[in-house]
């Protein structure tokens, strides 16, 4: 952007800048100038889109062979001009502070925001000066779309407990050992962060093996899915939250509960055909020595809405971009940064006797979420090939995180 001049691009009465699919986002644009200087217009552009990219390579020497998998979403892409137009002549914008407001109601299948090691889900807005003969200044802000995935919707499958168990024995044939049983269960299967997720652990082991610990996990599997050159599935898991307790020796048993309190995290998602996200509960009993680990997985589901809470606001099936100059005197103050959280999160609930958690939860109990960066996250850069850089175009989404009380 040019030296003589500043940009700001503000959303209405929403400093986290969250959105839900179907709702209006709106806000201004303040360009301030401090010297003239020639453009051929003013565009704003919100956008939306999936993409992601990785290279995978095999051989070696002259029969290395590298292969770049691609694939790409688009959601909306919408332009208006806040002044001028891409076929009129140049003209000098004056110096001083130009505000434009801006509106749009978004889409109502857009997937929730995502920033992954090979790919994102990604909402932007673009402000762009196009100037004769020179590169296009680019002013960037990203916004978090958060799709509601309510839990109440699956609730005869979410509100039951899951239990999942496995028997190894170790050698084969003649020499093989008895048995080591270890099963994980789970008083539901439907989540919402901020809860806490209780796991009992049960184990018989009648093997000569000692099981030095059990370690309990929530993960993240992502899902990257090319297009081009061909289709190709990149799974990608990661540990998001982790306990461990003492395992189990020869010829003993036991039970254990474990708790996993859920940090800010992305829903489970399979809306976008490009980029997945699914979750498990792992129980993983550690061996000494050169022997494969026995792994009990639970595949969970983690939404917005918690079970026995049903209120969803209302959606459009309709959309567009509106922009327009407006007076300077009607531009509201900039909104206050969001106050940060008095305490860390607080689960409802301790999950053991199951009708606690499958009773209903009343609306006018239910606490109004806060919002975070995920767990781990680091931000990213959101500028794109060709944009000039402006200044700080890092981003991070949020995700719902609730607050219940005891």
């Amino acid at each position: 952007m040019p030296e003589a001049s500043q940009c700001q691009i503000r959303f209405d009465n929403n400093p986290c800048g969250v959105y839900f699919p179907g709702q209006s986002l709106s806000g201004y644009v303040e360009l301030r100038v401090l010297e003239a200087f020639k453009v051929k217009g003013v565009s704003l552009q919100i956008k939306g889109f999936a993409e992601v990219k990785w290279s995978e390579s095999s051989g070696t020497g002259k029969s290395r062979r590298t292969v770049h998998y691609h694939g790409r979403q688009d959601y909306i892409n919408t332009v208006t001009y806040l002044q001028g137009s891409p076929e009129g002549n140049p003209f000098d914008i004056a110096p001083g502070t130009h505000t434009y407001r801006f509106g749009c109601l978004l889409p109502p299948n857009l997937p929730t925001s995502f920033e992954g090691q090979h790919g994102h889900i990604r909402y932007t807005v673009r402000v762009v000066l196009h100037r004769p003969w020179k590169v296009d200044p680019t002013y960037k802000v990203g916004f978090t779309v958060l799709r509601h995935v309510n839990l109440n919707e699956n609730a005869l499958t979410l509100a039951m407990p899951c239990k999942l168990e496995l028997q190894k024995v170790f050698c084969c044939g003649p020499c093989a050992s008895d048995p080591l049983h270890i099963s994980a269960q789970l008083p539901i299967g439907g989540y919402v962060p901020g809860q806490t997720i209780a796991v009992r652990i049960e184990a018989t082991n009648r093997s000569k093996k000692r099981v030095s610990e059990f370690s309990t996990k929530l993960l993240k599997n992502v899902c990257y899915i090319s297009q081009t050159p061909y289709s190709r599935v990149k799974l990608e898991p990661e540990v998001v939250a982790e306990v461990r307790c003492p395992g189990v020796g020869a010829g003993e048993q036991g039970t254990w509960d474990q708790y996993l309190a859920i940090p800010a995290l992305p829903s489970t998602s399979n809306q976008c055909q490009v980029l997945t996200l699914g979750y498990e509960v792992e129980v993983e009993g550690k061996i000494p020595g050169p022997n494969i680990n026995p792994r009990v997985r639970i595949p969970i589901t983690l939404g917005t809405v918690p079970l026995a809470a049903h209120a969803i606001p209302r959606m459009e099936m309709n959309y567009r971009l509106e922009a327009h100059p407006v007076p300077e005197a009607t531009v509201p103050a900039p909104v206050p940064a969001a106050q940060e959280p008095s305490a860390p999160p607080v689960p409802y609930d301790q999950l053991k006797p199951v009708t606690q958690v499958t009773g209903s939860v009343p609306n006018d109990q239910l606490p109004p979420p806060t919002y975070e960066e995920a767990v781990g996250s680091t931000p990213a850069n959101i500028l794109e090939e060709g944009e000039e850089n402006t200044g700080s175009n890092n981003f991070t989404p949020q995700y719902m995180v609730y607050r219940f009380g005891e």
